[in-house]
């Protein structure tokens, strides 16, 4: 968790993205839900970075995609994270299942949530984090 604070500044701009914002100090503490395998998709987080034209900012709020994924040969309860169409990781397997459980409560097998997407600027090759905000869960 510290690790991905360090990417993220505070910034009084908007990023170029649509439907991003920035949220204030207040709001930014709800981004608390961390996906994981980032790394693995890390090409498409960078492509989301350079269509947003936001490599200088250190930030990106935006929507993504939680979509149940039941074929998934390590996990049949996996849940992807999407963000501009792109895969950018996963619900962690110890809590998939039960997020498998909230999002057919909500009467699908995807969910909409407000994602942030975070990075060190001052870093030539920085590692991305994405956290999520989830009302209720």
């Amino acid at each position: 968790m510290s690790l991905f604070r360090n990417y993220l500044k505070k910034l009084t701009t908007p990023t170029t993205q649509t439907n991003s914002y920035i949220e204030d100090d207040v709001a930014d503490e709800e981004y608390t839900f961390d996906v994981v395998g980032e790394s693995f998709q890390r090409d498409h987080l960078v492509q989301i970075i350079k269509n947003t034209k936001s490599a200088d900012i250190g930030e990106i709020y935006t929507t993504a995609t939680l979509k149940l994924q039941p074929d998934n040969p390590f996990d049949s309860s996996a849940v992807m994270v999407i963000i501009n169409d792109l895969h950018v990781g996963y619900i962690p397997k110890s809590q998939s299942g039960m997020m498998t459980d909230y999002i057919q409560s909500k009467g699908g097998n995807t969910l909409d949530v407000p994602a942030r997407i975070g990075w060190d600027t001052e870093s030539p090759q920085p590692l991305v984090g994405v956290r999520l905000k989830i009302e209720g869960f």
